[in-house]
């Protein structure tokens, strides 16, 4: 198995993660008896571009934001939200007494590393928002941004005895094409004329998700997979390699069908 891949499935399929910033009180009213700078956290909201790059949403009230203005260095810790044992296999520990307790220091994170900052773009905005819907109640404030980091490092912890440093060149997407142009008619395509294929998808490759497993809705489209949303349920499928051009989807949502009703 690739680890670079595996850990690009696993970055893309975590909603949320800790944001850290670098608070130094020396730039703020706020003092603290015997603490000039340290390491700020908080939790937040995430997306992610075509190429990885990590996108969230901040007032201009937040701390993170100050922190931001003085030093654009920040990290995000992610953490597995859907169980990923194709890629992270689950660690059996011999101990009787926890045999059907499943340790979550097994179960990978990774923290991305690197500098943030506001993004103007529409498909950041829109990717984003497809993730986090309940997010257009106040996305659209003048107080609010979207910011995009740009990672320049990343550490993983894959489970126990599994660590890796990881460069940005490693990690990155690379050479696509046709994503911007055609991903929002792919989605609204397939959410409106082929319901039953997406249910099938669910049922097949999501088999971790509990309850029904129907009317699932496509939401976000990228080189390494696609994610679909129910209610307040988010899920991802990941492709069985990174594809360079969007215009192969239609084929691989086809063959992708084929495996999720093959007898």
């Amino acid at each position: 198995m690739n680890i670079n891949f595996s850990t690009r499935q696993l970055i893309r399929s975590c909603s949320r993660g800790l944001l850290a910033t670098d608070f130094n009180t020396k730039n703020f009213k706020k003092k603290i008896s015997g603490i000039d700078v340290f390491p700020y956290a908080t939790f937040t909201l995430t997306a992610f571009d075509y190429d990885l790059s990590p996108i969230i949403l901040l007032s201009d009230l937040s701390e993170h934001t100050k922190n931001l203005r003085f030093n654009e260095n920040a990290s995000i810790i992610l953490y597995e939200e859907q169980k990923m044992y194709n890629y992270f296999p689950k660690f059996f520990n011999k101990l009787k007494k926890v045999s059907n307790y499943e340790d979550p220091m097994s179960r990978p994170r990774i923290t991305l590393i690197g500098k943030f900052n506001i993004t103007k773009e529409s498909q950041d905005r829109e990717r984003f928002l497809s993730r986090h819907p309940a997010s257009r109640l106040y996305e659209g404030f003048k107080d609010m941004n979207f910011f995009k980091m740009k990672i320049k490092s990343a550490h993983l912890v894959g489970g126990f005895a599994n660590v890796k440093w990881f460069d940005h060149t490693e990690l990155l997407c690379k050479n696509f094409k046709n994503f911007k142009n055609l991903e929002k008619q792919i989605i609204e395509h397939m959410n409106s004329c082929h319901q039953e294929s997406i249910n099938a998808y669910t049922k097949k490759f999501l088999p971790y998700i509990s309850g029904n497993k129907n009317n699932w809705k496509l939401v976000g489209i990228d080189p390494d997979g696609f994610d679909l949303r129910k209610k307040d349920k988010l899920a991802r499928i990941a492709f069985e390699k990174g594809i360079n051009n969007a215009k192969k989807l239609r084929g691989i949502f086809v063959s992708l069908n084929k495996l999720a009703t093959k007898n």
